[in-house]
């Protein structure tokens, strides 16, 4: 046998470790989902025990709790702000006992307010329930409803990515994203099962991981899949391919690294040293994409490419249509992978090619309070108390120190999965915009976006949104980042398709535009890779990968300057 072949009878013997491993999980979640409610309580109440002799504990005198309803008539709803002073201490100072008995060893980093980082402790308990359900809970998905001759032997495209070096507080935790930090438990794994070298999946600075994770996945004829924390950075990378292909291509055939890119001198040297020409496969690849790219490209150039897997709901949701429309075609099934947070993790995949996720009882304790409901917290309900087809604000308490926490989530209940409700992220609450009362979702933001591009045939790379306060009257300013444009959609016709869908999407925001409280948006068109010019420059300042979620509303300055300084045009036709 070959060196290629005990290669690959390596990585299928891992796999079906995983898928076994991942099925057991998958059965003992449809337990736990057949009664809920319970599973939920008993967590509860394990929770309240165990931290019933901390600093907070004993303020709300968890020890005497005996019933959810108590709990929510002693313990009071909280945000970030409630527990600021307790983790500057824990953080700074080493304190423990204070928020949790559990000794925490790492503190997710999360943007906050203003873009003022947030420290959120997790203790190891939650970071099983990350390795749990995102690290291997998902392979039995896969390997439950997907014929393991496609994709079993063969590597994965992943673009997930951990520090070189993890960061540390001066309590001696580690810092950054939990993303990251899953991902550096399964160091040794990802070498060996993943296409992407070391250099990629543990990057130094001045690393040009997007050439790394392309060019490594385009020698490999055979992956299987491919798996990205966000199916926004999933499509950045086929996008590059798209538009780089020929210096990925040349690359490839001649065993080298092009000048032109980005690497630390002793990475570039590194892995020159290790690379080979490759000429029959740039051969095969060069033929491909010499075709053009009228048809989804993935097929072609991975033949065995079984799946694509991460987070592509709510927010990523237009990501996931565009991966399947332009570059993977309507076979490949996604798993669209649970809800989670730098707070716990709430809900699980259950099957393939689905906007739902069932909630998770063993995980946090949930809360839902009814969006119509305002701050009325007496409105609250738990898992059993909620509505098919009724939007919720989601509030936790997990097994790391939080206690009826604020998510500023907005959820969907849309089915079942045996007893448990499943569920549909729609937007975060903080991303609602509302100048004159109108209250407009970033749900509808994006579906006045989605609904212009369908409607006129062009594709839509990416939008923003700036409500404009200095405007007279006040206004929203879109910004949009062209692809293709097929049909040939002037400017005047996109920005007055695009007033008549947000008032379509919003009535509330379309009778203030008709009546002149609000004035008529404008539309500004972005340069070309305007978005990846984003992630680059968030990335230079320290944005983990994994953190960079869509800017569906500019809420700072530095991405007011952004935007308008990418701006090309603009189109600001009145009525």
């Amino acid at each position: 046998m070959d060196r290629a072949a005990d290669a690959r009878e390596a990585v299928r013997g891992a796999l079906e470790d995983k898928v076994a491993a991942g099925k057991r999980i998958l059965a003992e979640f449809a337990q736990l989902c057949d009664d809920p409610q319970r599973h939920n309580d008993e967590l509860l109440m394990r929770i309240l025990d165990e931290n019933k002799d901390t600093e907070y504990g004993k303020l709300y005198d968890f020890a005497s709790i005996r019933s959810v309803e108590e709990y929510q008539r002693k313990v009071p709803v909280t945000s970030y702000d409630d527990y600021a002073e307790y983790i500057i201490r824990m953080t700074e100072d080493g304190e423990q006992n204070l928020l949790s008995s559990a000794e925490i060893h790492h503190y997710n980093k999360s943007s906050g307010t203003m873009g003022t980082p947030k420290r959120i402790p997790m203790s190891d308990r939650a970071m099983e329930h990350f390795d749990r359900y995102w690290e291997t809970g998902p392979y039995g998905v896969l390997g439950t409803y997907i014929d393991d001759d496609d994709w079993m032997g063969c590597r994965i495209i992943r673009l997930a990515e951990g520090p070189a070096e993890e960061k540390h507080l001066p309590c001696g935790a580690t810092y950054g994203a939990v993303s990251q930090k899953v991902t550096r438990r399964y160091c040794d794994e990802l070498r060996f099962l993943f296409t992407s070298p070391d250099e990629g999946l543990f990057p130094v600075e001045g690393t040009d991981t997007r050439y790394l994770h392309a060019r490594y996945a385009l020698m490999d004829a055979r992956a299987g899949g491919m798996l990205a924390t966000f199916y926004s950075y999933l499509i950045e990378l086929l996008r590059y391919i798209e538009n780089n292909w020929e210096l990925l291509v040349d690359d490839i055939e001649q065993g080298t690294i092009s000048s032109s890119i980005e690497l630390p001198s002793a990475v570039r040297a590194k892995l020159e040293g290790e690379l080979t020409p490759m000429p029959e496969r740039a051969a095969e690849l060069r033929a491909i994409f010499a075709q053009g790219f009228d048809e989804p490209f993935v097929p072609k150039v991975w033949p065995h490419m079984s799946f694509v897997m991460g987070v592509g709901t709510g927010g990523f949701k237009q990501y996931a249509s565009m991966i399947r429309e332009r570059y993977t075609g309507d076979d490949i099934p996604m798993l669209k992978v649970g809800i989670a947070a730098s707070e716990g993790f709430f809900s699980f995949s259950f099957g393939l090619d689905r906007d739902d996720t069932a909630l998770i009882p063993d995980s946090v304790f949930y809360e839902f309070l009814p969006l119509d409901a305002g701050d009325d917290f007496s409105q609250i309900v738990t898992i059993d108390g909620l509505e098919q087809g009724k939007e919720y604000e989601l509030i936790i308490t997990n097994v790391s120190g939080f206690y009826r926490y604020r998510m500023g989530d907005a959820l969907r209940v849309v089915g079942r999965y045996h007893n448990t409700p499943t569920i549909e992220f729609m937007y975060r609450i903080n991303q609602t915009v509302s100048i004159m009362g109108e209250k407009t979702t970033e749900e509808a933001l994006r579906h006045a976006a989605e609904r212009t591009a369908e409607l006129l045939g062009f594709e839509l790379v990416d939008f923003s949104v700036w409500p404009d306060l200095k405007a007279s009257p006040v206004r929203y300013q879109y910004f949009m980042e062209i692809g293709r444009n097929p049909g040939r959609a002037t400017p005047k016709e996109m920005r007055m398709v695009l007033e008549d869908e947000l008032a379509a999407a919003n009535p509330s925001m379309g009778d203030k535009v008709k009546t002149g409280v609000c004035g008529d948006t404008r539309l500004n068109f972005l340069e070309a890779e305007t978005y990846a010019l984003y992630r680059d420059m968030m990335e230079r300042k320290g944005t983990a990968p994994a953190q960079l979620k869509p800017v569906r509303v500019i809420a700072n300055e530095l991405q007011r300057r952004f935007f308008f300084g990418l701006t090309e045009y603009s189109c600001e036709v009145m009525r």
